[in-house]
């Protein structure tokens, strides 16, 4: 199987050299990238610039990216062959407008005001221009009170075929309590408190089950 995943964060510039991002490490896609290509998967791992580094036995599977921008074309290139993308980036939900070229805000101009224009949504265009025979799996980090609900919500809007709903103190953990969540109402439910590696083969198993 042909697996595409994305993971990590994007960072959007705000000038010369700040950029506007968030605490995603990308530990996640990782451990899944690892575990599909420890499984014989022709694996593709589109990885952001976060704080957990791949081991080298996926480095040659390995592109990096920046901006949502960059991801999106990544995205592009790399999708019509992919027969299951996992969606585990957290890209973000708006774009800051940056400062001309070559500048640096600077604290003695006084109070800066920021403005943000919404991102582009990739997994939602993604799983329009999907075919028959593709699977679109996204991600849904919300609060664990309303947690279900939003995934459920995401799932529907997006036109994806399953998504992992798991509660935000995930971030940054190197474990995760999560469920899948499929286009058909089926919830499968991981146990707590799983490691980002155990997760990954628990994931795998069901996405790519037999393989």
């Amino acid at each position: 199987m042909r697996i595409l995943i994305t993971a990590g964060p994007t960072r959007e510039p705000l000038d010369a050299i700040r950029l506007l991002t968030n605490r995603s490490s990308g530990q996640l896609g990782i451990a899944v990238a690892s575990e599909a290509i420890k499984r014989g998967h022709d694996t593709t791992l589109l990885l952001g610039r976060g704080t957990h580094s791949p081991p080298s036995t996926i480095e040659a599977c390995c592109r990096r990216f920046d901006s949502t921008n960059d991801l999106q074309s990544l995205l592009d290139e790399t999708f019509p062959a992919a027969d299951l993308l996992i969606m585990a980036a957290a890209v973000a939900d708006f774009i800051p407008e940056q400062a001309p070229a070559g500048t640096k805000m600077s604290r003695h101009d006084g109070p800066v005001q920021l403005t943000l224009h919404p991102a582009p949504d990739l997994v939602a265009t993604i799983a329009n221009r999907k075919r028959p025979e593709q699977t679109v799996v996204g991600f849904a980090l919300e609060p664990g009170a309303t947690l279900i609900d939003r995934a459920i919500a995401k799932l529907s809007k997006k036109g994806l075929d399953a998504i992992v709903a798991n509660p935000l103190d995930t971030m940054e953990s190197s474990h995760i309590t999560a469920r899948l969540i499929w286009a058909n109402g089926q919830i499968d439910t991981a146990a707590d408190d799983l490691t980002k590696e155990a997760f990954a083969t628990w994931l795998l198993d069901r996405l790519a089950p037999g393989l």
